[in-house]
């Protein structure tokens, strides 16, 4: 189970930025009841009370399909190789949607999302992705055949995760004495290597380059590299080749600039690409202090000890769920495959 899906390989047609569900959603029933036991014509699925019908499967296939058009993609049709797998992921987002809400409700109001919430994201979307045009948003879900209800179904269901996230990790705790002991315990982490930046000023010939030597200094050496050097690509950032290793360069000029001082410029260098003035710097290694570390440390180990936490509790929920959701046949349910991707080790927000 994981909090949220980026990149749906099913439902991608939802909104640009938004995580939803999808075949690596929230949550996957990876067992079920009898197949098709109580379960009326035109209802492919039940999870607990609430049906899923054969309409809106198909409606899920439809974007998804319209969705991978708009990408450049194309999905299986029916009576193809890979239809039923398509076909199962749908369906399976279906009833991630119907679990999310059945949590979110038995969560309460610490997980209750209103319409306010939903049309706050909404309009969060239209600005971060469209430019705040309505018109460029309409379009967006025209093509993908997603309508406006849709579009508030899945805002609701994300939001609806992340309220499930945050409520069942609220009690998650990384204090500063966790991270002096993380700090203490993975030393190694925190030594910085020495480094070392170079940059070049490149003409063609040696008497344009003994002329700019005699005239560089460190503090004019990005002006002239701008105003002389013939690559154009280091030119522009003051002629900085940016970090260099060995191995990277040619010989001529790896010698020569693994041989200077910090803050040393060479004399003229001739290689293949013609003659080059050569400054380095060097960054000594260092140690990063546990004060320096320390926010970065928190930040990252308490996002890992709620996912952990999460991850737990998500493995519960889809324990319980198992018996819980009943599919008309048996060729409708979840393959091995398919539970495995969406009970894959999950990502921290």
């Amino acid at each position: 189970m994981t909090k949220t899906s980026r990149k749906s390989p099913l439902r991608a047609a939802v909104l640009v930025g938004i995580a939803v569900l999808g075949a690596t959603g929230l949550l996957a029933v990876a067992g079920c009841g009898d197949s098709g036991a109580n379960l009326p014509a035109g209802v492919v699925a039940r999870v607990g009370d609430a049906p899923i019908t054969e309409a809106q499967l198909d409606t899920t296939i439809e974007q998804s399909r319209a969705e991978a058009t708009a990408s450049g993609q194309t999905l299986p049709k029916e009576g193809e190789q890979g239809y039923d797998d398509i076909r199962r992921q749908a369906l399976q987002s279906l009833v991630q949607q119907k679990v999310v809400d059945f949590e979110a409700k038995d969560c309460g109001k610490p997980c209750a999302v209103t319409d306010a919430d939903i049309q706050a994201e909404l309009d969060r979307i239209k600005q971060s992705n469209f430019q705040n045009s309505q018109k460029k948003f309409d379009a967006f879900l025209k093509e993908r055949k997603i309508t406006t209800a849709d579009a508030r179904q899945i805002v609701k269901s994300q939001l609806q995760q992340q309220k499930l996230y945050d409520h069942v990790t609220r009690g998650v705790r990384f204090t500063d004495a966790d991270a002096k002991k993380y700090y203490d315990d993975n030393a190694s982490q925190f030594q910085v290597a020495a480094g070392r930046t170079a940059s070049h000023i490149l003409v063609p010939t040696k008497a344009e380059a003994d002329r700019i030597r005699a005239e560089v200094t460190p503090q004019n050496f990005a002006e002239l590299a701008k105003k002389n050097s013939t690559d154009t690509g280091s030119a522009q950032q003051g002629g900085n080749l940016g970090p260099i290793q060995k191995g990277q360069l040619v010989p001529e000029f790896e010698k020569v600039a693994f041989a200077l001082k910090d803050g040393e410029i060479s004399q003229p260098v001739k290689t293949q690409f013609g003659w080059h003035i050569i400054m380095v710097h060097i960054t000594p290694a260092k140690t990063t202090s546990f004060a320096e570390a320390k926010d970065q440390i928190i930040s990252s180990q308490l996002a890992q000890k709620r996912q952990a936490e999460f991850t737990k509790w998500s493995q519960q929920v889809l324990k319980d769920w198992a018996d819980k959701t009943v599919y008309a046949s048996k060729d409708l349910e979840p393959s091995t495959t398919t539970a495995a991707a969406t009970t894959a080790p999950v990502t921290a927000p």
